[in-house]
């Protein structure tokens, strides 16, 4: 887990938002490899194994096959740091369940810190930050840059939290049969996706998607 990312997280207990204190037993160049973050509102302490969040310790803690995940082709990969205007900067991106298999690519088109909630397996674990558990978005709110949902992440309290931590402007890309939610305005669609902004008020002009790929180098992680 990228340590400079507990500025972002948030405790998703029953209480007022709070930050996250971490305890890093084991940390290897920025990244925390064994460890704990904690909660002073309600005392929960969450572990961190193999550089892998457990948010919630019972569903982290099936089984996951190591090494399964298939990376996706150089168009499907450039198509999607295009619609999350993926660019270098300390706010992260998350990419839940499924379209954690995009991580690693991305992380060679910019240096942008990812989230991949519970991802389809650990291979990412020191490239990218693997959250596994939490019941909604742990992070603090207008934190976040882009997300990118698949089904499994896409129910309805889901969705509206994802809004909610969602920086202003930032993008959210979802399946072509989610109904586009409240605070999001659709930017583009096809017949598998469509791309939405955070609006912050009626206002507010989207930038154009620009596809190509950012210069900088990849993040290196603790494992890369």
């Amino acid at each position: 887990m990228l340590l400079a990312l507990t500025d972002h997280l948030h405790c998703t207990g029953d209480h007022a938002a709070s930050w996250l204190v971490a305890r890093a037993d084991a940390a290897v160049r920025g990244w925390m490899v064994e460890g704990e973050l904690g909660c002073p509102m309600c005392d929960v302490t969450r572990g961190i194994r193999g550089g892998v969040l457990s948010w919630d310790p019972a569903v982290a803690a099936q089984p996951v096959a190591p090494l399964l995940m298939t990376g996706p082709d150089d168009d499907s990969v450039i198509r999607l740091a295009a619609l999350l205007a993926l660019v270098e900067g300390s706010a992260p991106y998350v990419l839940c369940g499924d379209m954690g298999r995009y991580a690693v690519a991305l992380g060679a088109v910019a240096d942008a810190p990812l989230v991949l909630l519970d991802p389809p397996d650990d291979s990412a674990a020191g490239l990218a930050t693997i959250i596994r558990g939490a019941p909604r978005m742990p992070f603090a709110d207008r934190s976040v840059r882009g997300i990118a949902l698949d089904a499994a992440h896409a129910s309805a309290e889901r969705v509206a939290y994802a809004v909610r931590v969602l920086a202003p402007g930032g993008r959210m890309v979802a399946g072509s049969d989610l109904a586009l939610p409240s605070g999001i305005r659709e930017l583009a669609r096809d017949d598998r996706h469509w791309v939405g902004e955070r609006v912050v008020d009626h206002s507010s002009v989207s930038a154009p998607v620009a596809i190509g790929r950012a210069p900088a180098a990849p993040r290196r992680g603790w494992n890369g």
